[in-house]
């Protein structure tokens, strides 16, 4: 899934959360933000994660 694609279907949940909140009469709150941390878990960051461990591992077995 294209991360374009993951921000219209998460937009078109929270819409659709939203919706039924009015519904049944539960009071509106602020749209989330996208915080700077949410790049901790995005798969390139997960990636670069696993590969610094990698190193760190190989690096203190040889020494």
């Amino acid at each position: 899934m294209t991360p374009a694609a993951a921000q219209a279907r998460h937009l078109s949940l929270v819409r659709l959360e939203r919706a039924a909140g009015q519904a049944f009469g539960y009071a509106d709150e602020p749209e989330p933000t996208l915080s700077r941390s949410s790049v901790l878990f995005s798969s390139s960051g997960f990636a670069i994660a696993t590969v610094a461990t990698a190193l760190a591992a190989t690096i203190t077995y040889l020494v």
